[in-house]
């Protein structure tokens, strides 16, 4: 049995478990603690907006912001995708976790990515980027320290959980099982029947990601700012602790935004439409479509008509580039762009509009 008394987890409470994890983590045992968890990258402003929210919400509690930093992230390659194409910046490996890789070189200065980046402290490139992004967010949030998902399971608490998931004959595989096939929309995949959610790596644990916001929601935080798609799996990892601990974790809320560059284009349609009506040689067109409509419908006449006009039209100006008219609507309507990339003016304006809420 998990479970000695009411309320309790592994013989202890979880108030217990919760001071004992924060002292082991260096996190503040007597304020509320604001859990923002992201990969340590360059994000867009959608996940800047839950930084901003932690820390309206801190400000207003005496409470402290924990960024999260799933440090076990692979995939970031070093490149800055921008507007005008990728810049390769630093040596990162696409191929080994953040955390098991050391500093970066900066190869390329590109400020203010690379400027953050050289002065950022940390002996891994995880915690040399969560630090680079700390300080890049500072003008619109703070964050008060930063806790790597690795270090946070190899707390005591974390220990205990894993040798429990092992030792408990299937009892928390088949509850992990059961809550992801209820939510099928967050594409967990299940577990075999001694698995435990974890990676394993150069003798590094790393928690996936029910784990991870299991053990953040029990012990870490007494709130969890979620974007869009944590909230959706995080549902999965409540029922799975309901069922398997018989507890209830910590409160959870989403904030997202949508922002886009400040970039001007046009529509295919819109496009279309100035292309075949070039301000420039509006009175001659003018008089293509008057012939065109004067002569008989369907007549050889109104066809030379029409086709005067388009080789016209090819004369004055060069053919149609749909290829490029797509790719700037797909630039300037593309959400995901690094939040350092925009405007000042729009990151303050999504700060206020986060604090009037």
């Amino acid at each position: 049995m998990l479970y000695h008394e009411e309320g309790a987890i592994l013989g202890k409470t979880q108030h217990e478990w919760k001071t004992e994890s924060r002292i082991e983590l260096g996190v503040s045992t007597d304020k509320p603690i604001i859990v923002v968890g992201h990969q340590p990258t360059f994000f867009h402003p959608g996940i800047l907006a839950k930084f901003i929210a932690a820390d309206r919400l801190a400000s207003e509690v005496n409470g402290e912001v924990i960024f999260l930093v799933v440090d076990h992230h692979k995939g970031l390659d070093g490149t800055i995708e921008t507007p005008n194409g990728d810049v390769e910046c630093t040596s990162l490996q696409s191929d080994v976790p953040m955390r098991l890789q050391p500093r970066v070189d900066i190869v390329r200065s590109y400020p203010p990515f690379t400027t953050v980046l050289q002065e950022a402290i940390g002996e891994n490139s995880a915690i040399q980027y969560a630090n680079a992004i700390s300080s890049l967010l500072s003008s619109f949030a703070h964050i008060h320290r930063i806790v790597m998902a690795s270090d946070l399971v190899q707390t005591t608490f974390g220990k205990s959980i894993i040798k429990a998931m092992r030792s408990s004959n299937g009892e928390s595989q088949n509850a992990y099982n059961t809550a992801v096939k209820s939510f099928p929309d967050c594409h967990i995949r299940t577990l075999e029947a001694t698995e435990v959610p974890i990676w394993e790596e150069q003798g590094v644990i790393f928690p996936k990601a029910l784990l991870l916001t299991l053990l953040s929601r029990l012990v870490l935080s007494d709130l969890f700012v979620h974007g869009f798609g944590g909230m959706q799996y995080d549902k999965a990892m409540e029922q799975w602790c309901k069922t398997w601990l018989q507890c209830i974790p910590s409160n959870s809320v989403m904030m997202s935004a949508t922002m886009r560059l400040p970039i001007e284009y046009q529509s295919v349609t819109d496009a279309r439409r100035a292309y075949n009506s070039p301000p420039h040689a509006k009175n001659v067109k003018a008089n293509f479509l008057k012939n065109i409509e004067h002569a008989p419908p369907q007549s050889a006449e109104r066809k030379i008509q029409f086709q005067m006009m388009r080789r016209w039209l090819n004369e004055v100006q060069p053919p149609f580039d749909m290829q490029n008219v797509k790719q700037r609507e797909k630039i300037a309507r593309k959400r995901d762009w690094a939040f350092p990339l925009f405007e000042e003016r729009q990151l303050t304006e999504l700060r206020e509009a986060i604090h009037s809420l």
